[in-house]
């Protein structure tokens, strides 16, 4: 695996661990906000990628 590819599942690791703890939390939404630009961020930088490698 390469380092890049490493980096994005750390990174994705730590967005489940986000979504978990925002769904645990009684009042989450700014929790919740935080977690889907953390989830739309990650999105933006794998489609970069795809483009980058088609």
């Amino acid at each position: 695996m390469s380092a890049n590819m490493l980096k994005i599942e750390a990174e994705l690791r730590q967005a489940v661990i986000d979504r978990l703890i925002a769904a645990s939390l009684n009042d989450g939404k700014p929790a919740r906000e935080a977690t889907l630009e953390r989830w739309r961020a990650l999105g933006t930088q794998s489609s970069n990628m795809e483009q980058k490698s088609a």
